[in-house]
């Protein structure tokens, strides 16, 4: 089988507790791993880390879904929506296939992001102003820690401005085959977001009332050890994503015991009030743009 849905983005946007929702229902199938990037060819170091070389190792990945069970098929890429590629390319393999998209306050979406690309070695400068000042010189290419898989990933101001990637996706996809959803509803509302997004993939309420936190912010308790499974040194990189991968299929428990062991809590570090005033001003005109685009009041966007 091949996807029939995508979730596609943005990051931090509650995409990691909604693919979780909806794997557990009985008739979705959703591939491990969560984002394999595959479509994205304009990423192309980050399908190398799950060694998804070419269409029969992606469409791998779907191998244990059944048709008579699984209505919904699905994938869950969070850079797709910010690609100029992948959309295109997933309509190419599957032309039916429908696309839910998920949205945060950029302000915050910028700030979480900034963390998680602390942990997973893409980013080097711990202080997010800092590496928010850093944008123009690493657009031309300076500046790029030697780890980083993804430098688009540190062009924190194109991964929250969501007006120019909707205006991308609406073009490609119809109406009736893309829902847009808001992290914040998700937080407040869980289960009504929960039955709208089974309603739109076709499937049956399975009456699910629990919905807990997940992947909220977190932080290595060792920083060298993290860094030689992210990062391992070039010669070691092929067996350690081999092992990677291996462990990520299997879930053996003492690994999963092992990982949980290490991954701890943390609190984002705080933003000056003018700095976050000065990122509320960047992100308005993305904001006002989306609010005629998707016909909604987004106030609480525009200001701390």
């Amino acid at each position: 089988m091949t996807p029939n849905f995508f979730i596609i983005g943005a990051p931090k946007c509650g995409t990691s507790a909604l693919a979780q929702y909806l794997a557990d229902h009985d008739h979705v199938f959703f591939c491990n791993p969560k984002e394999p990037f595959y479509f994205s060819d304009d990423y192309p170091e980050l399908s190398k880390q799950h060694e998804i070389p070419d269409d029969a190792s992606y469409i791998a990945l779907f191998s244990d879904a059944d048709p008579a069970k699984h209505i919904a098929v699905g994938e869950g890429s969070t850079n797709y929506l910010a690609s100029k590629t992948a959309i295109k390319r997933a309509l190419e393999m599957s032309p039916d296939s429908k696309f839910i998209v998920m949205l945060r306050n950029p302000v915050h979406v910028a700030h979480a992001f900034h963390m998680e690309q602390i942990w997973d070695r893409n980013e080097d400068e711990k202080d997010f102003e800092a590496a928010w000042r850093l944008q123009d010189q690493r657009v031309k290419g300076d500046r790029i820690p030697e780890a980083c898989l993804a430098p688009q990933f540190l062009q924190y101001r194109d991964v929250a401005s969501y007006a120019d990637q909707l205006e991308r996706f609406f073009a490609l996809v119809p109406e009736d085959r893309r829902m847009v959803l808001f992290q914040e509803d998700l937080k407040t509302s869980p289960r009504e977001i929960y039955v709208r997004t089974l309603t739109f993939l076709g499937l049956d309420d399975d009456r699910r009332d629990h919905f807990p936190v997940v992947n909220a912010s977190h932080s290595h308790r060792f920083e060298w050890l993290a860094n030689a499974v992210l990062r391992p040194p070039k010669i070691l990189e092929p067996l350690i994503w081999r092992f990677r991968t291996w462990a990520r299929n299997t879930k053996p428990w003492y690994i999963e015991a092992i990982k949980a062991k290490l991954r701890v809590k943390k609190k984002r570090d705080d933003m000056s009030d003018a700095f976050e005033a000065e990122l509320y001003g960047y992100f308005k005109p993305q904001v006002e743009r989306l609010e005629t685009m998707l016909e909604t009041d987004l106030s609480g966007w525009k200001q701390p």
